[in-house]
């Protein structure tokens, strides 16, 4: 969802990547530099100290948003590097959710596996088609991921508690349910997308018409 606003933001992006490029550093480094920051934002977690959590968490994220700006000014962008960048992206969101683990063990395990579901919706229909990193229509992408939990993280630092209901707490449900209806929205628009494709005789070559889904497991 506000994935789609990528297009706005970039000369953000360029603006905060540009002391990332002076400096020469190769924008992989900037992406993995998301590792370090978040598993200093989750040790913050770990110790229900907030503020410097979510303070943390939007350095990290901020790695993710300037990797690609970095790649284009030090004209180093490359397939490896695009890649590598949403392979960090992943680790570090696994890293964040399993932070929250130590108080919220159970939200953060159904959180976990339906935020991850929900982004393996979208590569897994390149098994069937061809198809690109297009914006799909969908809720509870990265960056709605983020923007949830860093909200959070700040509220939580001055009220623990809502209405009776520890913040976290509420906001990692908020999260599985974002994730649930994403990860549907998904699966739907991928229906969409093989329906068209199959119209068009469009499908891999290597699945048999005749052979079904077995083909593909």
């Amino acid at each position: 969802m506000l994935g789609q606003l990528r297009s706005k933001t970039k000369p953000l992006a360029f603006t905060l990547a540009k002391p990332f490029a002076a400096l020469h550093l190769h924008p992989n480094l900037v992406s993995f530099f998301g590792i370090p920051l978040i598993l200093v934002a989750g040790y913050f977690i770990y110790h229900s100290n907030y503020l410097p959590a979510a303070v943390f968490t939007l350095l990290a994220i901020t790695m993710d948003f300037i990797d690609g700006a970095v790649a284009e000014l030090t004209k180093k962008k490359s397939y490896f590097g695009n890649y590598f960048e949403t392979m960090m992206d992943k680790y570090v969101e696994m890293i964040l959710l399993a932070s929250f683990a130590f108080h919220f063990p159970v939200e953060s395990v159904f959180a976990l596996a339906f935020s991850f579901m929900e982004s393996y919706a979208k590569p897994r229909v390149a098994l069937v088609i061809i198809t690109d990193n297009r914006d799909w229509p969908a809720i509870g992408e990265h960056a709605d991921k983020f923007v949830l939990i860093i909200s959070f993280l700040f509220i939580a630092a001055f009220f623990p508690v809502i209405l009776g209901i520890e913040t976290l707490r509420l906001m990692l449900w908020l999260l599985i349910i974002m994730t649930l209806i994403g990860g549907a929205q998904r699966m739907l628009y991928a229906k969409k997308l093989i329906e068209e494709a199959e119209r068009k005789g469009k499908i891999l070559p290597y699945l048999k018409k005749d052979a079904g889904h077995k083909a593909i497991e």
